[in-house]
This record gives C-alpha cells, structure tokens and sequence, in this order.
C-alpha cells in the first residue's frame, strides 16, 4: 500500500436523519491525512464527532419541526446551520485522531510531540465550541472553567 493514496469516499451517516452527514473525503481534506488511516476507522472517529456533538447541542434540534422553528427564531440560515454543524462534527473527529496518536513518534521527540497534539486538540475543540454556540445562539466563551 502506498502512504500517499487516496481514502476511499465512503458517506457516514448522521443518527438524526435531518442533521448534515459527513463524508470520509471531508476529513482527509482537513487533516491532509491518507490510506493508512484507513476509510472505517476515519467512520469511526466520525460518528465519535456525531455522539459528542450531538450531545453538545440542546435537545430541540432532534425533532425537525423544533430545529425549524429555532433557525427561524435565531435568523441563521439552513445552509449556514449546516455548514457549522459539518465543521463541528469535522474539528471535533480531527481532536479524536489527534488524541489517539498523541504518543505516536518517529522522530524520537516524544514528550514535544505530545505537547505539540495536546494543544492542537484544544485548538480544534475550542472551534468545536464556537460551532455550538453559533448554532445554538450562545455567546462564545474564551474561557474554560475546570
């Protein structure tokens, strides 16, 4: 197998019927990743994405007729909500797969590498957070209490 290969499309489907999916090609695109992650375990960070995602948002955009009236309501477009919700779902998945191979080096830098993932996977998940909140009509936070 070559590293540089292409993955194969493969169409990952939302749990919520009216919600965006999110396709393999997306993320490669996003992460410049190849092959040898492999297209099922790119799915499976994806519906990793869908669960927390989903989570994240209030319980009316599960029914249709309540996400309607709420993208109504917060004046943002369908085709706005749709795009954020892919983005969401998209940097939430990249986290995922930074975190995984947050110890995996080849260059015998280890403890920086980890350092280096560690807040590239803040960094995704605070975009994560813009998503909802511009999805939900929420103000941003910066800060993060723990």
């Amino acid at each position: 197998m070559l590293i540089n290969q292409q993955v194969q499309a493969q169409n990952v489907p939302n749990h919520y019927a009216h919600l965006p999916s999110v396709n393999t090609d997306d993320m490669v695109q996003l992460m410049r990743i190849d092959k040898t992650l492999g297209a099922e375990r790119i799915a499976g960070y994806i519906n990793g994405a869908y669960d927390t995602v989903n989570g994240d948002l209030p319980a009316p955009f599960f029914s249709l007729l309540t996400l309607q009236r709420h993208l109504s309501d917060k004046r943002i477009s369908k085709d706005r909500f749709d795009r954020t919700y892919k983005r969401a779902v998209m940097h939430e998945a990249a986290a995922l797969i930074a975190d995984n191979y947050v110890d995996y080096d080849t260059t015998s830098q280890g403890a920086i590498s980890g350092d280096v993932q560690l807040t590239k996977s803040d960094r995704l998940r605070r975009i994560v957070s813009h998503c909802i909140a511009d999805m939900t009509g929420r103000r941003r936070n910066r800060v993060k209490l723990l």
